[in-house]
């Protein structure tokens, strides 16, 4: 079985006058950003591999792939699930 971590990231948001956040790229530690396209579902989730508490769980189009941003609502953080190499 694939091992997991998680990875904290910075995420550029769009807030609206309610306050309600939405994800519109991701940036690496390295300064690296990738573009959001699309977010195709929002829920509160815990990490499939990771563990942890529940989040919000983002599934997200980048580049054309299909990925999984998580915000730790508690902690106000985001991060990704990345496999350890």
């Amino acid at each position: 079985m694939a091992d997991y971590k998680k990875v904290y990231v910075g995420v550029l948001l769009h807030v609206d006058s309610d306050g309600n956040m939405k994800p519109v790229a991701i940036e690496w530690g390295n300064g690296i950003k990738y573009e959001i396209s699309k977010i195709t579902d929002v829920r509160q989730a815990p990490p499939r591999y990771v563990g942890g508490m529940p989040a919000m769980r983002y599934t997200v189009l980048v580049s054309g792939y299909v990925r999984e941003l998580y915000h730790e609502t508690y902690y106000g953080r985001w991060f990704v699930e990345v496999l350890k190499q």
